[in-house]
């Protein structure tokens, strides 16, 4: 598969967040609070000119586990359609990469419990700390240091 990530507008993302990350919820429902804070970006793959996967990124501090210089990894999907082919590994290779040349010390995120051996695999930490999500279901805080 020829894939290219590019950084896209927020609003870029909100119909395959919604459809897989929100059940079809109104993708106006899925909008994050920091999506459009100065220091958020967002990444989309593509597969030719076609939308296959993306994630937002936002420098967000983590309020229950100490993390110093941070951000937070939020809504990373792939399409059902083109899961497990390493499009979810290499959005997050691209994201590592981008926060490395700035300096950041750390990313982490909210990942459901369904994506915890993903981030594992990846070397990300379970600090074991989770919570409920509301209608999303049980999530655990998750960090690497870059």
């Amino acid at each position: 598969m020829n894939l290219s990530l590019k950084i896209v507008k927020s609003e870029d993302l909100l119909n395959l967040r919604s459809k897989i990350l929100r059940n079809n919820l109104d993708p106006n429902l899925c909008r994050f609070p920091s999506d459009t804070d100065i220091k958020s970006f967002h990444v989309g793959a593509f597969s030719g000119n076609t939308l296959v996967g993306g994630v937002s990124v936002m420098k967000n501090k983590c309020k229950k586990k100490k993390l110093t210089n941070c951000y937070q990894l939020r809504g990373l999907f792939v399409d059902k359609e083109f899961q497990y082919n390493g499009i979810g590994k290499t959005i997050v290779n691209f994201v590592e990469n981008q926060l490395k040349d700035i300096g950041v010390n750390y990313l982490w995120m909210n990942a459901r419990e369904s994506a915890v051996l993903f981030y594992l695999k990846l070397n990300y930490s379970n600090s074991k700390i989770s919570y409920v999500i509301n209608e999303i279901g049980l999530h655990y805080l998750m960090y690497k240091k870059l």
